[in-house]
C-alpha cells in the first residue's frame, strides 16, 4: 500500500505545486509527503519535480507518469465507492465553496439531501470571488464562467442566463428603455465580481448593443445588487433563477426580453481524485439535481 499512497501524493502535489498544500490537505506531515514522492522517484529511476528554494516544477517523466497514476488511483477508487454504496452510509463532512446567489437557492433545498442521508454533514463557504480550493480546504466548488485552472477537474452543471430588470418603482420615476442604446440614461445597478469590463451586451436580428451602463450603484455581491435593484435604486442585469420569482411576483420587470444577453457556463469544480470519495459524489449529484431545476429556462415573457 506504500505506492499506492506515494502515487496518491503525487498526484495531489502535481494538481497543488505545493508539498505543504498537501500536507494541509490530507493531514499528512510534509516530510512524509516528501518521503513518498523520494519512494516513486526510486521505483522509477527517475526524478518526477524539479524542486528549488522557491519553485516545484515536474519534469518531462512526472508529465509521462500522471495519467497512469490517475488510472490506477480511480480503478482503485471506483471499486472502493461500487462497494461502499452496497455496505456503509453516506457519511462525513463536505465543504462545498459557492456563489451567494446559488447557495442561498441551495440551502433552501438542503434539508432533501440531509434527509436522505443523516449522517453526511455541509459545510458552505460562499462568496462570489473565486477562491483556491486547496488553500480554503473545499471538497466541491461551484464556478460561474469559463476554468482557467488546468488542475480542476470540472462537471458543466448547466448555464446560467441573464435578465435585465427593473422595479416598477424605477420605471415608473424614470420610465422605460425603448432600446438597449437608451440604457446609459439610466440609473444603473452593476454586480462587478472582478471582472474590469462592465459592459451589459445585447444581440438580435443580427443588430449588436454593447452598453457601458450608468452605474450609481456597484456591489461584488449578486445578493446586494438584487436588493437595490428590488428597492427601486436602478436597472441591473442578474442571474435568471435569481430574478424569475419575482418577475412572476411583479416585484420586478424584465426588459428586452427580445433582445439576447450571452449566457455562462457554470461549473462543479474539484482537484481531484477524478473518482471522488462516496459523499463527495453525493454532494455532486445532488447539485446536479439542484442545477437542473434551478437554471432551467423560464418560461416567463413579461417584458418591456
Amino acid at each position: 500500500m506504500d505506492l499506492l499512497s506515494a502515487l496518491h501524493s503525487f498526484v495531489r502535489v502535481a494538481a497543488t505545486g505545493s508539498f505543504s498544500a498537501v500536507s494541509r490537505e490530507t493531514g499528512v506531515s510534509q516530510p512524509t509527503i516528501s518521503r513518498h514522492i523520494a519512494l516513486l522517484e526510486a521505483h522509477y529511476g527517475t526524478t518526477l519535480f524539479a524542486r528549488t528554494t522557491r519553485s516545484l516544477t515536474m519534469t518531462e517523466d512526472g508529465r509521462s507518469l500522471l495519467p497512469h497514476a490517475y488510472e490506477v488511483l480511480e480503478i482503485l477508487e471506483t471499486a472502493e465507492t461500487v462497494l461502499g454504496r452496497r455496505r456503509a452510509s453516506v457519511s462525513g463532512l463536505v465543504r462545498l465553496g459557492v456563489t451567494t446567489a446559488f447557495g442561498l437557492c441551495l440551502t433552501r433545498r438542503i434539508g432533501e439531501l440531509l434527509d436522505r442521508h443523516p449522517d453526511l454533514a455541509i459545510e458552505v463557504v460562499m462568496r462570489d470571488a473565486f477562491g483556491d480550493l486547496v488553500e480554503e480546504g473545499l471538497d466541491l466548488a461551484v464556478r460561474v464562467g469559463d476554468i482557467a485552472e488546468g488542475s480542476l477537474i470540472a462537471r458543466k452543471l448547466g448555464i446560467v442566463r441573464k435578465w435585465l430588470v427593473a422595479a416598477p418603482t424605477c420605471l415608473a420615476r424614470c420610465g422605460t428603455p425603448a432600446h438597449p442604446r437608451d440604457l446609459p440614461e439610466y440609473p444603473g445597478v452593476v454586480y462587478n465580481y472582478g471582472s474590469s469590463r462592465l459592459d451589459w451586451n445585447f444581440e438580435r436580428d443580427g443588430e449588436e448593443s454593447v452598453i457601458a451602463p450608468s452605474a450609481v450603484f456597484r456591489a461584488n455581491s449578486s445578493e446586494a445588487v438584487l436588493y437595490a435593484v428590488e428597492s427601486g435604486l436602478g436597472i441591473g442585469l442578474l442571474p435568471e433563477f435569481q430574478v424569475r420569482d419575482a418577475v412572476a411576483s411583479g416585484r420586478l420587470t424584465r426588459l428586452f426580453a427580445d433582445w439576447k444577453i450571452p449566457s455562462l457556463p457554470f461549473y462543479a469544480v474539484h482537484t481531484g481524485p477524478r473518482t471522488l470519495p462516496l459523499r463527495t459524489r453525493t454532494v455532486l449529484d445532488f447539485l446536479i439535481e439542484v442545477s437542473a431545476d434551478l437554471l432551467r429556462e423560464g418560461k416567463l415573457h413579461q417584458a418591456v
